[in-house]
């Protein structure tokens, strides 16, 4: 099962589309915001990681910034 790591910030959307990803099978892990989401890409290494731009703590550049040098 592919696995999906999903950042984003607003509470509705993170559900909503986690929900919506798990019925056509993904695995989906969610972060809040983007240095918990660096955090579990660390961690539980997603197949694929999908992320808000405008976010708390980190933002999604700034995610990308450090993901692209692990």
């Amino acid at each position: 099962m592919k696995k999906i790591l999903f950042i984003e910030d607003d509470k509705v959307v993170r559900e909503n589309t986690a929900e919506l990803l798990e019925l056509v099978g993904y695995e989906v892990i969610t972060a809040s915001n983007g240095k918990i989401g660096v955090s579990k890409a660390k961690k539980l290494l997603p197949n694929i990681i999908i992320c808000d731009i405008m976010m708390p703590e980190l933002n999604g550049y700034a995610v990308l910034q450090i993901l692209s040098k692990y």
